[in-house]
């Protein structure tokens, strides 16, 4: 009984252990995707239930990766995924038969674990063509301006007609831009909900699943009392408990279900509780006492624009304390996020908007111009940096 549970609970742990590395290799925008799935690759094998005689492969357009000792055979378990229009896979194989399980000689575990990893990884080809394309598009309009404005200043006959062709680029730029604007925060919501679903999953699955497990195992523990096994079935909790905690904090990490649960205004009380004990600086959350529902893509779009006004104040503005305001008014929304930092020039921030040291303010205004809102920053040096983030009902 000891041997088989602590196996069903290392497969878990390799499940979990496999799911969290692919979110986090997923992730990083800055690398390859050619490398990114090469490390997907390579995660795969260890997370089944015989590793050493376990290949992998992944297959979508362009990409045919698979570790070094891939072989078709009889016992092969994969799943499906589309996107753009076009069809790609995950494939697990063993190189030698194994017992019956579930499916073939898979576990019906792994069958969900394998549809996860399909599932993420058709939302991260998704978002990788969406950048492509609003890359192409950004090109093609900013190579267009270069040429029309060549064209103004060779022939001044043409003149007119140029500053009408000139009007008609920028209606389609300020058309393209909005676009983009709400292509992003179209990305930025589906993402959120896809971190939502994997995080219930997490829960409501695995983490029951475990809570489950650990009653049992109390049980057995108060039946052999007498039976010389106290030591090992205490290990056995003890592993069990920092699994559940690990599984709890894997569900925050990927998307807080406080959010959706109890509102914006205690995700942000949660949130100023994360920072605190992770950076270390006091943060405190006031509110005017007034509520109203707001719509979820709404409440989504400000705790993220709170969680990187709040990092900017942990990085960058070296502050020791922060004041959350929350203000619930007639007609408006309005979070106002204050520090004692050492500021920064606002003048010189709008010269270098767009940059990387200034992305995520820019991150910011886009998502509320989206929600026709406004963000205003202002700062002086020593002195610390107010941010107000306001939406219409």
């Amino acid at each position: 009984m000891r041997d088989e549970t602590l196996h069903k609970l290392g497969e878990r742990v390799k499940e979990l252990t496999a799911l969290h590395r692919t979110a986090r290799l997923l992730q990083d925008n800055q690398r390859l995707a050619a490398d990114v799935v090469c490390d997907v690759v390579r995660l795969l094998p260890d997370a089944w239930q015989y590793p050493e005689i376990t290949a992998a492969r992944i297959r979508f357009r362009q990409f045919d990766v698979a570790t070094p000792n891939y072989l078709e055979t009889p016992w092969v378990q994969s799943a499906t995924f589309t996107t753009g229009g076009d069809s790609g896979s995950v494939e697990v194989c063993y190189l030698e038969q194994r017992p019956e399980e579930a499916e073939g000689p898979f576990l019906s575990e792994e069958r969900d674990l394998i549809e996860s990893l399909a599932e993420m990884l058709r939302s991260y080809f998704q978002h990788l063509f969406a950048d492509d394309a609003l890359r192409e598009a950004h090109d093609n309009l900013e190579q267009q301006v270069r040429e029309r404005t060549a064209a103004l200043s060779a022939s001044n006959e043409a003149l007119q007609a140029q500053i009408a062709e000139q009007t008609r680029a920028q209606q389609q730029i300020t058309a393209y831009q909005e676009q983009l604007r709400k292509l992003n925060s179209e990305l930025s919501l589906a993402e959120a909900r896809e971190r939502r679903a994997i995080a219930a999953d997490l829960h409501d699955h695995i983490g029951q699943a475990l809570a489950f497990v650990r009653m049992r195992v109390t049980e057995f523990r108060s039946n052999a009392v007498f039976c010389g096994f106290e030591d090992s079935i205490d290990e056995i909790l003890m592993l069990l408990d920092k699994t559940i905690q690990y599984t709890r904090s894997l569900t925050f990490e990927i998307s807080p279900p406080i959010l959706y649960e109890l509102g914006l205004e205690a995700a942000i009380e949660w949130l100023a509780e994360r920072f605190e004990n992770k950076y270390g600086f006091q943060v405190e959350v006031a509110s005017n006492g007034n509520s109203i529902a707001l719509r979820e893509e709404v409440q989504i779009v400000l705790f993220k624009c709170v969680h990187e006004l709040l990092m900017n104040a942990a990085k960058h503005a070296q502050a020791k304390r922060v004041t959350v305001t929350i203000a619930c008014g007639k007609a408006n929304f309005q979070i106002a996020v204050a520090d004692n930092g050492k500021g920064f020039d606002t003048a010189m921030m709008e010269a270098v908007a767009g940059t990387s040291n200034t992305f995520g303010l820019f991150s910011v205004r886009e998502r509320l111009k989206y929600l026709d809102g406004r963000f205003e920053i202002s700062s002086i040096v020593e002195k610390g940096t107010t941010a107000i983030l306001e939406v219409p009902f």
